[in-house]
């Protein structure tokens, strides 16, 4: 009996023994659970905030690169730009309810970046850090601030498709011609990018030119004609020249004969006498006043970094420029991705018998480099004509073998071929790349003839073509490809008198949108009024006038730099045309067609002004985009 009561008050004391134990593990589970809340509680807290900087870097993103409109690799007025970007993205920051620790961390180096996509858009990729306080991990050890980094990337699409040529359907040379200096020369010389910085360029710049397939073009092939591509000037002055058809009909001699009056060293365009038969019932375009005889200018380098630049006493080859023209498109990769891929290239030729001897004979022909028959049939100098083949040869390129995978726009299955062009440098004590190359390209199909008994073939010699193309109206059709400057356009004014420059298209969907036009260096003879019209729109030009055109016969117009009145905007400009040396010029034009304006449904944004003859200058374009994340 004893045992057993012994036994029993054992038992009884081990059970109050271990209910002691219980108590401490429930207090050291409660410790845990606690802890492991916590823990919960700021992981929550941590990912919340991270939403909320992602949310907030996204809409800085999208701000600032709103800002950038007008962008390019290179250009002078980035940096005012990129802090303008920077300033709103802080601004958006600061809306979202940033702290100021994530607002200052943009400034850190490295935390943003602006670039330009090989498709021409304008990427802006911002970069954030928040330091966000814990609580509970602060108990276990982790008494530093979680820094929370996140990233945004967004784009935006400004650069214009610009126009290469009044008359890119047909080929004809006419009132003006592309053109660019070489490294070694000067920016004052009309071209603002290719001089290297110390003359007051760039340095080594691309100008891309953007050439657009149609859907419905009829041809397995497209080719690609350049004009000049080298910087050779003939030393030919005397020169017999052929009026054209109309010209004839309306009672001027079938040829005349005619010299040039300088020298080697500057371009030739003779007067053809066609252009006095312009008036109410022929056009510009109808007639061809220019003969061409030479369209490059043979320019000597500064005589000390900075200084100015100029014509060399006699011609010198070497100082010739050397170009480079590469064919490339965009293919869309099986993951989606979109990658630029090389066709061909060709370098123009200088002739000074140290780069090369100038034996491509290109010197003003359309030519198109590679290809089996580089010049026409009709004119063709029998020589090659060689290209640096990378995955193609030619530049007449096979759209159902050479490009695969070539992006297609999947609203109206279009497709562009891409074309870059640099001056490429001289070497220092024996050749200068500073005088300035003239040229011209044209694209559509390889043939030169339509078949039509009638209608001799198409030759390449740039008088013959343009006076065969004004006899044929039509006959020289690019069938809907179109060659158009990327943003940029390196010009070279054949005109001296009033002249209308087609610029870019502008749709419906851009009414009441601004876009940006910029003159560089408009001077050599050039004058104002500056007029912006549209095609659609009704415009009827008064020389007679102080604002170029009849306000009672034109439905809208926007006049810059008219004698005695301020500008359509009320923005002080610091010259007009003829007298901006050196100097970019911004005009904004808000397309019509809101409310209570004209109707406007589409239609060619036209430049109105007093052209320089041999003018050298540039344009550049760009449009409001919407902005778009990439990532």
């Amino acid at each position: 009996m004893n045992r057993i009561k012994k036994l029993i008050q054992y038992k009884q004391k081990a059970s109050n023994h271990e209910k002691g134990q219980s108590i401490v593990l429930i207090a050291l589970m409660m410790v845990a659970i606690i802890a492991f809340v916590g823990i919960a509680i700021d992981v929550g807290f941590i990912f919340a905030r991270g939403s909320q900087l992602q949310a907030a870097i996204d809409s800085a993103a999208l701000a600032g690169v709103t800002e950038l409109s007008g962008w390019t690799e290179g250009g002078g007025g980035n940096p005012v730009l990129e802090a303008n970007a920077l300033t709103k993205s802080a601004q958006f920051l600061n809306a979202n309810n940033m702290p100021i620790s994530v607002t200052n961390s943009i400034n850190i180096a490295g935390n943003i970046n602006v670039n330009e996509t090989p498709l021409g858009a304008t990427q802006y990729a911002v970069t954030a850090t928040w330091p966000v306080e814990t609580y509970f991990l602060r108990v276990i050890g982790f008494r530093q601030p979680i820094n929370l980094t996140r990233s945004a990337t967004a784009a935006i699409f400004s650069l214009a498709d610009i126009y290469v040529s009044r008359r890119v359907e047909d080929g004809v040379l006419s009132t003006s011609n592309q053109a660019m200096f070489g490294y070694d020369s000067c920016s004052h010389m009309g071209d603002p990018y290719s001089p290297n910085p110390a003359n007051g360029g760039q340095g080594p710049y691309t100008y891309t030119y953007r050439i657009y397939i149609p859907s419905d073009y009829p041809y397995d092939v497209v080719r690609v004609e350049l004009f000049d591509p080298d910087s050779i000037n003939t030393n030919q002055n005397n020169n017999t020249i052929l009026r054209t058809n109309l010209a004839i009909n309306e009672g001027l001699a079938d040829s005349i004969s005619a010299s040039c009056s300088g020298s080697r060293v500057d371009p030739c365009l003779l007067n053809t006498g066609e252009l006095n038969l312009v008036g109410d019932d022929i056009e510009l375009d109808q007639i061809n006043p220019y003969w061409f005889v030479r369209i490059d200018e043979n320019r000597r380098p500064p005589n000390s970094p900075g200084g100015s630049c100029g014509a060399p006493g006699s011609y010198t080859s070497s100082m010739n420029t050397q170009t480079q023209y590469s064919l490339y498109y965009f293919a869309q990769n099986a993951s989606g991705t979109i990658a630029r891929t090389p066709l061909v290239t060709y370098i123009g030729q200088t002739g000074d018998g140290i780069r090369d001897n100038g034996d491509h004979l290109t010197d003003m022909m359309w030519v198109s480099p590679g290809a089996t028959n580089p010049f026409s049939p009709v004119d063709s100098p029998g020589v090659n004509v060689p290209a640096i083949a990378e995955t193609v040869s030619s530049f007449e390129i096979d759209l159902t073998s050479d490009v695969p995978g070539i992006v297609t726009d999947p609203s109206d299955g279009t497709r562009f071929i891409f074309l870059d062009v640099i001056a490429l440098s001289g070497n220092g004590s024996t050749t200068f790349s500073s005088s300035e190359n003239g040229f011209e390209i044209w694209a559509g199909p390889p043939v030169y003839t339509d078949g039509n008994e009638d209608v001799p073939d198409v030759p390449s010699e740039v008088n013959f073509r343009n006076r065969w193309a004004l006899n044929y109206p039509g006959s020289h059709s690019s069938e809907g490809v179109t060659v158009y400057g990327l943003g940029n356009l390196p010009m070279n004014s054949n005109f001296g008198n009033e002249v209308d420059v087609p610029l870019i298209y502008v749709g419906p969907d851009m009414i009441g949108q601004t876009i940006n036009v910029s003159m560089f260096d408009s001077d050599s003879g050039a004058s104002p009024p500056l007029i912006f019209y549209f095609d659609s729109i009704a415009f009827t030009p008064d020389d007679g006038s102080n604002l170029g055109y009849d306000p009672d016969a034109t439905d809208w117009a926007l006049a810059f730099h008219v004698s005695g009145q301020p500008d359509p905007d009320g923005v002080t400009r610091p010259c007009a045309p003829g007298s901006c040396n050196n100097q970019w010029v911004n005009y904004n034009i808000v397309v019509p067609g809101g409310d209570g304006d004209i109707p406007f449904y589409g239609g060619r944004l036209i430049a109105r002004y007093g052209a320089g003859f041999t003018d050298t200058y540039g344009w550049q374009i760009s449009v409001q985009g919407l902005p778009y994340l990439v990532k």
